[in-house]
């Protein structure tokens, strides 16, 4: 989601591939783009050649060097510097969150009790959106202020995840959720996920061991 959302939300030209996990074409995928194991991977035209990046930050990055109008990362210095030190967070942290609330557009599990740990994340994450917001969102709908930006990008999965599992937020932040996931690049993704025909049980909650 991270990797497409920097591209289809700051209106850069891409081709997709869409691969299931855990299927031949996965392990075909990861045999043609090696030493990548992971997904966004991100293969890059330069000239008659072409190179591979993979990880969604090195992806943000590597967009914002060649596209620095596109308004990936805040204009401002300080705020840039806090954008990237949230989204650093959020790609590094919360594993008791991502272990516990499997990303899942397609389901909602109402009545869902996180465990107090996942919980604490989400605790964190509201701190550190309110946080953002108050210091430099102003009056706008993203964490920075009226646009979309990559720490937006990166709490996208969060937001779908809070949603999923019906997690009770403050006021703040579920205006925030609300309007991340109204984002029409968002919409767009979900809709993608909603036509996928394939159903991977590690990610159903009511299907894991």
């Amino acid at each position: 989601m991270r990797g497409w959302l920097l591209l289809r939300a700051f209106d850069i030209d891409f081709e997709c591939e869409v691969v299931p996990l855990r299927s031949n074409d996965w392990d075909r995928f990861i045999a043609d783009n090696a030493p990548a194991r992971t997904v966004p991977a991100l293969r890059v035209q330069n000239g008659s050649a072409s190179f591979l990046l993979w990880d969604s930050l090195a992806i943000a990055e590597f967009l914002h060097e060649q596209h620095p109008r596109a308004g990936i990362w805040p204009d401002a210095l300080d705020a840039r510097a806090a954008a990237r030190s949230i989204t650093a967070e959020m790609h590094s942290g919360f594993a008791a969150l991502r272990d516990s609330m499997p990303m899942n557009l397609r389901r909602r599990y109402p009545g869902f009790e996180p465990q107090a740990d996942a919980l604490f994340d989400v605790r964190r994450i509201e701190t550190l959106w309110e946080w953002a917001g108050s210091q430099w969102g102003a009056n706008g709908a993203y964490l920075f202020g009226d646009r979309l930006c990559a720490a937006d990008v990166f709490y996208a999965p969060v937001a779908s995840r809070l949603r999923t599992y019906g997690i009770e937020l403050d006021a703040n932040s579920q205006l925030y959720v609300d309007a991340l996931l109204s984002h029409p690049a968002v919409r767009e993704f979900y809709r993608a996920a909603e036509a996928e025909s394939w159903v991977l049980p590690h990610v159903e909650l009511d299907e894991r061991g």
